[in-house]
């Protein structure tokens, strides 16, 4: 999206679903439980469609979600990160997701394993979805007349997917696989005969014979088993990864089957972009996710909101907590935050409005009327290496009202929990992910080597700063105090920040020096600068 539009894409998306003129909406996403949830998997299957729903909502016109476990889906491989040897594979592979044992401890299922990642984290990012079992709609008998027709059909389903996938489909291929009542698993299984009743198959085990495709006996190829969810829940939006939107991939092939075999228009929908870490999909199978607990960890519910809010579907997302990327986002949301309360205001009325819908869209709850108090989560982090948020909670506020970061005034409860949290956070990403050029820790003693290398007029510069420092109470203060010192005795600025850096750190870089010293205090910040120069 141009940055001069001023609307946010959900809410343009949500217009283009609205030509369908129904009473309720519905948007949906799927995912098949083969391996850890991460937030890749959320941006694309719920918080995308979630968007036009959320969009739909805010103007109070009537849309639920729904949310697919494709448990139905075979076991093709073991995800990195489970205690699964080789010679235990045979007991998982081949068996959908919804009936193979857990590979965890505490859950039933592989696909309980798997699922529970979404069902107990999703809801504190305030989605209410509709968590819907695949395997379930076929065990019930809700897709019988769907497979019916399938089967029937399949003649026209095979042409209509050669048409438009380029393939050369045999024209006696049925579109289904099997549960081999032998074996129970779905592969390696072949659908080879249908009588109108009846399917017969082979299975890889031996087993051969016919079976009722009915009542979870069955599942409908991939690209069918779609279009018949489109259909039976009458589906207005989807999104999906981008692989499945290429030219006469899965989105095209089932669009058309949805249209020409099953008679019901598909929805409208839009490739979403993978979230990628240092150019790398994130992705189960390679090992580099991140999942909805881990961020909750760090990061409030919000921001990750902001950040599908903010960026457009199709565009690729380039995150990590490990690299600047982090801040940044925080930064960007925080200046969404005093763009929607009149605080700032952006580089054009349009963009302007943009952001404020962004921010608006985000939020978790009724709006509050006014701005509340506004922490930087990257002071934040800089505050908690030097105290521990759960324990010296109210120096730290101290610091934070003699900073001016926040309005020394009276908080409510709930805004100084708000602020608590946030250190919380803070402390984890610190201790967790943070890069070593954001951690800093204040040193037991001045190095050595660069105490012998002060200068004449650097001692006398800070012998200047620390009488200074008795009076200076703020952080304008102490930085003016700083430049009078280097000011009065001919030192470069640069060259002594630097050296106060390396007493305080041992680091030639750090902090707002004024707010470091808040921060450590004052008495031992000055206590370190006379031990240095005498």
């Amino acid at each position: 999206m141009a940055e001069s539009e001023a609307s946010n894409w959900a809410d343009r998306m949500a217009d283009e679903v609205l030509k369908r003129k129904k009473k309720e909406y519905v948007c949906e996403g799927m995912w098949t439980p083969s391996g850890f949830f991460h937030i890749g998997n959320a941006r694309t299957e719920i918080f995308t469609p979630y968007a036009v729903h959320h969009a739909f909502e805010s103007r109070g016109i009537k849309s639920r979600q729904n949310f697919i476990i494709d448990d139905f889906d075979e076991i093709k491989k073991i995800p990195p990160g489970l205690d699964v040897k080789e010679s235990e594979h045979d007991k998982y592979f081949g068996f959908p997701c919804a009936t193979a044992p857990s590979p965890l401890k505490g859950y039933k299922t592989w696909a309980d394993a798997f699922v529970s990642q979404v069902r107990d984290y999703i809801g504190e990012f305030g989605v209410k979805v509709n968590i819907i079992s695949a395997y379930k709609t076929y065990k019930d008998g809700k897709f019988n007349d769907l497979i019916i027709h399938s089967l029937n059909n399949s003649r026209k389903i095979v042409e209509t997917w050669n048409k438009i996938a380029g393939t050369e489909k045999s024209l006696e291929f049925l579109p289904i696989k099997i549960i081999c009542p032998d074996c129970a698993k779905l592969r390696p299984t072949e659908a080879v005969a249908w009588d109108g009743k009846k399917v017969t198959y082979k299975c890889g085990c031996g087993s051969q014979g016919s079976i009722s495709p009915l009542n979870g006996n069955a599942k409908l190829h991939w690209r069918v088993h779609w279009a018949a969810h489109w259909v039976y829940h009458e589906v207005d939006f989807e999104s999906g990864g981008k692989d499945h939107f290429s030219k006469g991939s899965s989105v095209d092939v089932s669009s058309a089957i949805c249209r020409e075999v099953f008679n019901s228009p598909p929805p409208e929908g839009t490739p979403t972009e993978f979230i990628q870490v240092g150019g790398a999909k994130m992705a189960g199978s390679v090992g580099n996710v991140v999942n909805l607990k881990q961020w909750l960890e760090v990061a409030s519910p919000e921001l990750f909101r902001f950040l599908n809010f903010n960026y457009r579907p199709n565009k690729a997302i380039n995150f990590s907590f490990s690299d600047n990327s982090f801040i940044l986002l925080n930064e960007r949301h925080e200046r969404a935050e005093k763009i929607y309360f009149g605080l700032e205001k952006a580089q054009s009325e349009k963009l302007t409005q943009k952001i404020t819908r962004d921010y608006e869209l985000s939020h978790i709850g009724k709006m509050p009327k006014h701005a509340p108090p506004l922490l930087s989560y990257s002071f934040a982090a800089f505050l908690v290496q030097l105290m521990n948020p759960e324990k010296e909670f109210d120096q730290i506020l101290e610091v934070i009202f003699k900073s001016g970061h926040i309005p020394k005034s009276k908080l409510s409860a709930e805004e100084k929990n708000n602020i608590k949290q946030k250190l919380i956070m803070a402390k984890n990403w610190i201790l967790k992910y943070a890069p070593d050029d954001a951690k800093f820790q204040f040193a037991n003693e001045a190095p050595a080597e660069v105490i012998s290398k002060i200068s004449a007029e650097q001692k006398s510069a800070l012998g200047e700063l620390a009488s200074a420092l008795k009076t200076a109470g703020t952080v304008d203060e102490i930085q003016e105090a700083v430049f009078n010192a280097v000011r009065n005795h001919g030192v470069k600025p640069a060259d002594f920040f630097g050296l106060l850096y390396m007493l305080f750190l041992g680091k030639s870089k750090g902090p707002k020096f004024g707010s470091l010293v808040l921060a450590i205090g004052r008495e031992k910040a000055i206590e370190r600068i006379s031990t240095a120069r005498n």
